[in-house]
């Protein structure tokens, strides 16, 4: 009975979440100009670049924040950023080739978007994609504090994740993810 109650509580708190997004997205996409927010989203992968969970401000916010900049319809159809993460396995697999000791991350950066990567969780790598003008310095603790939290509480989960890709529990964890990912931006704002 008590879960039951926990899981409404949990439920009616994460609808409300969807309800800001969709008001938000909605916003994003009338407004031609929108103001990129500190942390977009970020994906958790596991080693080999299979997605695991993708955590973003709203849905849809990286597509959009990283197709805003595209003219070329074509291009723009043809974008695919569920290829990210195995795009950053394929370096952390060839950091390790060419005897990189010890990668703690990697760092994309251009005018429009930054990538941000940790690769010092043992069984997974977290993608963050930022603005560019982000010092993912002063959040980094509470960062790593996070996601290993996240491994360690939901352990049994990400690993029947990586064996059956049980989307129900994931869109859980997203949305958990989620309202971290709005928490983080304002603690990010009010400290920088």
């Amino acid at each position: 009975m008590v879960t039951i109650r926990m899981i409404t509580t949990i439920s009616n708190d994460l609808k409300s979440v969807f309800l800001e997004d969709y008001t938000c997205e909605k916003l994003g996409l009338i407004l031609s100009k929108l103001e990129i927010p500190p942390f977009l989203g970020c994906f958790v992968a596991d080693k080999n670049g299979k997605t695991l969970i993708k955590f973003e401000i709203f849905e849809g916010a990286l597509d959009f924040f990283i197709k805003k900049g595209l003219n070329n319809r074509e291009k723009n159809n043809c974008l695919d950023i569920e290829l990210i993460p195995m795009f950053i396995s394929a370096l952390e697999r060839f950091s390790a080739e060419i005897n990189i000791k010890d990668l703690a991350g990697f760092k994309l950066e251009g005018k429009n978007i930054k990538l941000q990567t940790f690769f010092d969780f043992e069984d997974y790598s977290v993608i963050f994609l930022l603005n560019p003008e982000v010092d993912i310095k002063l959040v980094d603790s509470q960062i790593r504090t996070y996601f290993s939290f996240l491994f360690e509480v939901y352990h049994t989960e990400f690993q029947n994740f990586k064996k059956m890709s049980s989307v129900d529990y994931v869109s859980h964890l997203e949305l958990i993810g989620r309202i971290w990912l709005k928490d983080l931006n304002k603690i990010y704002l009010q400290n920088s």
